[in-house]
């Protein structure tokens, strides 16, 4: 009988693998502890496996559009209203597609897996029609405020090592979201891999002196200011989470913003979030929605 390569073997041990992760069970905004405490800007293959691409379909072939989006079920990602310009917003029709399970973006949807040369592989990504797209009803043209929009998908994705969704809510939240350290994660136009990194919150008077003499204004009521540890812009949609902590073990990321856009003001880079926790009944009502 002839013998497999070592190649060969990994990949049908991966397969294998693969297999098994897809019946395991999922948890929310699932994290490893020990990668929290790197200097990593890019994140390992499964790491955060609730950020996505959106992308146009251009009949035959996904267009990246440019935005994160962040998976909330199996039928509903969440992402900024203003990544829907581009798209149709009537039902059943909206030529916008979703890319899951997705750590480099260079990597096209296919059913083979991606080897590097040492015989890693990873699963490529997995992509989703979007049939509903359900902007919030308060979302404000003139200040960008409550820029939230709920992508509801044509079937449900299937939960794997590289496909889960983010907890929505921390068992106990601070109540006040300024001075905190806090983790984003997304794609940027500067790397193809899934990147991450932290942010301080400021508070809107230290927002201001950060973005003074830029056209940019001052952020409406509902969004915050981030002032990143790295310069790197990253694409609107890029979720910024806390961590939910149970018996003084961090237990999973909870969403607490998404960014809606960067602002560069001499040596400073600020980033601008909008906070979800005034829209987390409507996100859960909209994603409720079969």
């Amino acid at each position: 009988m002839e013998m497999l390569g070592s190649g060969k073997l990994v990949q049908l041990l991966v397969v294998a693998l693969l297999a098994a992760l897809t019946l395991a069970d999922s948890q929310c905004g699932r994290l490893e502890e020990k990668l929290m405490y790197t200097t990593a800007i890019k994140t390992e293959p499964s790491e955060m496996p609730w950020i996505g691409l959106l992308a146009e379909d251009k009949g035959g072939h996904y267009e990246k559009a440019g935005c994160s989006v962040v998976i909330v079920n199996e039928l509903h990602v969440l992402t900024t209203a203003s990544c829907m310009k581009p798209f149709k917003t009537r039902s059943g029709n909206t030529n916008a597609v979703v890319l899951l399970g997705m750590y480099d973006s260079n990597l096209t949807p296919g059913d083979e897996l991606d080897c590097n040369s040492l015989g890693f592989c990873t699963p490529r990504p997995v992509p989703r029609i979007v049939n509903r797209i359900t902007v919030h009803p308060n979302s404000d043209k003139d200040t960008g405020d409550y820029n939230l929009a709920v992508l509801r998908l044509s079937e449900p994705v299937k939960w794997n090592n590289w496909i889960q969704p983010i907890c929505m809510q921390g068992g106990s939240e601070p109540e006040s979201l300024i001075n905190r350290n806090l983790h984003y994660a997304g794609f940027n136009s500067g790397d193809s891999r899934k990147g991450k990194g932290l942010a301080m919150t400021v508070s809107r008077r230290k927002c201001k002196s950060l973005i003074a003499g830029t056209e940019s204004i001052l952020p409406p009521e509902y969004q915050l200011c981030g002032f990143p540890a790295k310069r790197t812009k990253y694409f609107p949609g890029a979720p910024l989470m806390d961590v939910d902590v149970q018996r003084d073990v961090p237990h999973s990321f909870y969403l607490v913003a998404l960014l809606v856009r960067t602002v560069d003001s001499g040596d400073a880079t600020t980033q601008i979030y909008q906070d979800v926790r005034q829209a987390r009944s409507w996100i859960m009502e909209k994603s409720a929605t079969k």
